[in-house]
């Protein structure tokens, strides 16, 4: 399930950004580009962080932004930024943040499957200092699906 959502056109290495907004907004515009979300559910995800804190920071390194099916959802979802320099989303347990996944669900059932592979995959051993070694889509696909 993972596979059919996370692809090459879905991942972007070393973006330049700011801020956990820009960064968001790295991986979130990825979604938009296929109209897999609309423009307003790349916001909701900015506004989820600033309304309830950096809940999303996971784990250290490691961020999932998301926000509501209702906030502009049209399709199962899944982007992945790795970020050129890491960022502060402001959780002191696991900042700085290199790895932003940005995921969309219409439903509250269709990502369960997605999330569990997900889990799975971070839980690897130096997830984030491997798949940071990439340096093409290709090699991040290779890397997450042991190829």
């Amino acid at each position: 399930m993972l596979s059919e959502v996370l692809s090459k056109d879905k991942i972007i290495i070393n973006p330049s950004v700011e801020n956990w907004r820009e960064a968001i907004k790295a991986a979130g515009n990825l979604l938009l580009a296929d109209e897999i979300v609309t423009r307003e559910y790349v916001q909701a995800m900015i506004t989820s962080v600033e309304e309830k804190g950096p809940y999303i920071v996971i784990a250290p390194g490691i961020a999932i932004a998301h926000a509501r099916p209702e906030d502009g959802v049209n399709d199962l979802g899944m982007s992945l930024a790795i970020l050129e320099k890491p960022i502060k989303f402001g959780n002191k347990d696991n900042d700085p943040v290199k790895i932003v996944f940005s995921f969309s669900s219409p439903d509250n059932k269709r990502h369960l499957e997605v999330f569990q592979q997900l889990t799975t995959l971070l839980m690897r051993d130096n997830f984030v200092e491997n798949i940071s070694k990439a340096t093409t889509p290709e090699e991040v696909l290779d890397y997450i699906f042991e190829k």
